[in-house]
């Protein structure tokens, strides 16, 4: 170390060393006048308008900063560019409209990306964006997120392909109109992530395993068939709003004929969008006409739809276009009725040995496999009967109960009614009871009441003439007995199941053509009145009964006498005392109108002998639910109306209408009076 030091130091006197020169003054300042010149870096630094924060993210980017981090590798710069597009669009939405194309592109795109976090953004993104632009400005759009949402349900990836059912939830929700006009494309892609053709000629499918092993085959299935009701949902829901939407029928037009066309065919073309129009005046001179026929009866048949011909070749075609939406439904029903009965064979609970009581209890997952197959079932029924009633035609109806009606009761009734499992053991606590035993006692369960009455209601669908069969069905038992124990245990506090308990009644006491009854029905309606007339319901509940009892009267007068009157008798005798009380709701209030219109004999009976009371107090009675002020006074009017003792008319005009307070009231009661009292004098 010491030489080394010594080298250096005789190293360092070796060099020359300058003495004594210096600089002269003026040459060691700094010099200043060079020029300036500004770096310019295109396409990174951008001039931003800071003064508008709208246009920016938290980030201070801007939309086309935006969308160029979705481009990059980066996970973390496509979550904040996702992040930025979606501060900007909920700050300023019309700022999407300059690059709502590239906007759309390149969200979708990243549906598809490898990674989880990735997709999700983009999915919470295009909702934003669905939101902001609306369905109409969307519609060019709909190829591209068509084509996506196709190739994330097809996709290699197992976690893509399960990520997809996010995508369809997306567009079920914002744009469920490109659901319905792609629905011939999506429900086959759809359903192959459950299932699998049998063969390539049929329609008919079978199930296949999981996607992977990290859930189960069942929890797959009940996530897919979730989606499902929902597509079929926006289906009904289209063809409801269709129906409703159509201009009303005023008159039917006349073809044109053309006076320089010798040859001019003297019947008007087929224009399927049109709508024929009946032009209906009253006049009070005349008999009033009320016309039975159906509306669409009126509409031309093409003869091209006629006899399932078309004017140009299938090749030309698509499937959706060669075949009709009749041929479609039943084509759509034959691909998904297997699938749905063999996901309930899977999870339904097994008979073991001699234990037939097990078979009603039912694990989570098939509870909740149960209740979206009924959800399915009576969906696809609704699409049927919209299809019957727009084509005049019950071919449909009676294929579909034919085709399926026995396989429902042998796989699904013949366990009827459930309830879950698991529930029971919990509730019972340390008490050793078997199943067996404490199963009288869960004959209406909280758990599974959904899945029953949906049974309940599905079956009366299947079986047109169930309430009026010579012979005894002990299926059809089953279920009057499970729907009497329902009425009479009358403890579903919640509004759904009570308004699933009112469908299934009016649908078995009411909503059906067939005209016999039986005597399960005669007692199931026997047991709802006295409930009716003993228990002490809710008021909105004891409402919704009694407008069912009413309709019953009312519509169909030939069902009612099958019934038996006397068991009306009573209840229509304690109806005109409703008008006594302090309250009364709109509905009821109109119910009683429609039995005096009817001239309803016991109604109008105890109507006569409480009439004074009634009016009495009529300047203390309020009818809620009304729409326009004054609306129910009016109704009551009209319901006296129908009184028909000519005395009795005499007095309440000569004292008791003369007792209301209100001027306008008692102008409008007495004119009604004195209308009636003239037309009973003539």
């Amino acid at each position: 170390m010491g030489g080394n030091s010594r080298k250096f130091k005789k190293a360092e006197k070796s060099k020359i060393k300058l003495k004594g020169a210096k600089l002269p003054k003026g040459t060691n300042i700094t010099k200043t006048n060079f020029k300036v010149r500004k770096i310019v870096v295109p396409d990174q630094l951008k001039q931003r308008n800071l003064t508008d924060a709208a246009v920016l993210s938290s980030r201070n980017l801007s939309l086309k900063d935006c969308l160029a981090k979705l481009k990059l590798n980066n996970v973390s710069s496509k979550t904040e560019g996702l992040r930025g597009v979606r501060e900007i669009i909920t700050k300023m939405p019309s700022e999407l409209q300059r690059m709502l194309s590239s906007v759309v592109k390149d969200v979708a795109s990243l549906s598809i990306d490898i990674e989880p976090d990735v997709r999700k953004d983009s999915y919470k993104t295009l909702g934003c964006i669905l939101t902001a632009c609306g369905p109409s400005i969307m519609v060019p759009f709909y190829e591209v997120l068509l084509s996506f949402l196709r190739c994330s349900m097809t996709h290699i990836q197992s976690r893509i392909q399960e990520d997809s059912l996010l995508l369809l939830d997306v567009l079920l929700q914002y744009l469920p109109e490109l659901i319905v006009a792609n629905r011939d494309k999506i429900l086959p892609q759809f359903l192959d992530m459950i299932s699998k053709l049998r063969t390539e000629s049929k329609p008919g499918r079978t199930l296949t395993i999981n996607l992977d092993k990290q859930s189960t085959s069942t929890r797959w299935r009940v996530k897919v068939l979730s989606r499902l009701t929902g597509i079929l949902k926006i289906l009904i829901d289209c063809k409801t709003i269709k129906d409703t939407a159509m201009e009303p029928v005023d008159k039917i037009p006349r073809p044109t004929e053309d006076a320089d066309n010798p040859f001019a065919p003297k019947v008007s073309d087929y224009q399927p969008n049109k709508t024929m129009q009946i032009n209906y005046i009253f006049d009070e001179t005349k008999t009033m006409f009320l016309p039975i026929r159906k509306q669409h009866l009126y509409t031309i048949c093409p003869k091209d739809v006629l006899f399932r011909k078309s004017t140009v070749t299938d090749k030309d075609l698509s499937l959706g276009d060669r075949i009709d939406d009749g041929r479609k439904l039943k084509m759509y029903v034959e691909m998904l009725m297997p699938v749905l009965l063999e996901s309930w064979l899977e999870v339904r609970p097994a008979v073991t040995g001699t234990d037939m009581q097990q078979e009603h209890a039912l694990t989570q997952e098939a509870a909740a496999t149960l209740e979206l197959l009924m959800a399915i079932f009576i969906q696809l029924w609704e699409l049927i009967v919209q299809y019957s009633s727009e084509t005049n035609n019950d071919d449909m109806k009676r294929w579909f109960r034919e085709e399926y009606s026995s396989k429902f009761c042998t796989h699904i009734v013949a366990g009827f009614p459930y309830y879950q499992s698991g529930t029971e053991v919990k509730n019972q606590g340390k008490r050793s009871k078997t199943i067996a035993s404490i199963l009288p006692e869960k004959t209406v369960d909280d758990h599974c009441y959904r899945h029953n009455f949906n049974i309940c209601f599905f079956y009366c669908c299947l079986h047109d003439q169930f309430r009026g069969g010579k012979k005894k069905s002990q299926t059809y038992g089953k279920i009057v007995e499970y729907v009497k124990r329902c009425v009479v245990n009358w403890k579903f506090r919640g509004a759904e199941a009570t308004n699933l308990l009112l469908q299934v009644l009016r649908y078995m006491l009411l909503d059906t053509d067939c005209m016999s009854v039986n005597q399960e029905t005669r007692a199931l309606l026997q047991t709802l009145l006295e409930v009716y007339i003993t228990a002490k319901l809710p008021q909105d509940i004891r409402n919704r009964i009694l407008v069912l009892f009413c309709d019953i009267i009312v519509q169909n007068d030939s069902l009612w006498r099958r019934y038996g009157q006397e068991l009306f008798t009573l209840w229509l005798k304690m109806l005109p005392n409703l008008l006594c009380k302090p309250t009364i709701d709109l509905t009821v209030l109109k119910a009683l109108l429609c039995l005096g219109q009817r001239g309803n004999v016991p109604f109008l009976e105890v109507l006569e002998t409480n009439v004074k009371q009634i009016v009495a107090n009529l300047d203390t009675i309020r009818v809620t639910n009304e729409v326009q002020p004054g609306e129910g006074f009016v109704l009551i009017c009209n319901l006296l109306f129908y009184i028909r003792k000519r005395k009795l008319i005499e007095e309440l005009l000569a004292c008791d209408a003369q007792g209301l307070k209100e001027i306008s009231q008692r102008e409008r009661l007495c004119s009604t009076l004195a209308i009636k009292l003239e037309m009973l004098q003539n």
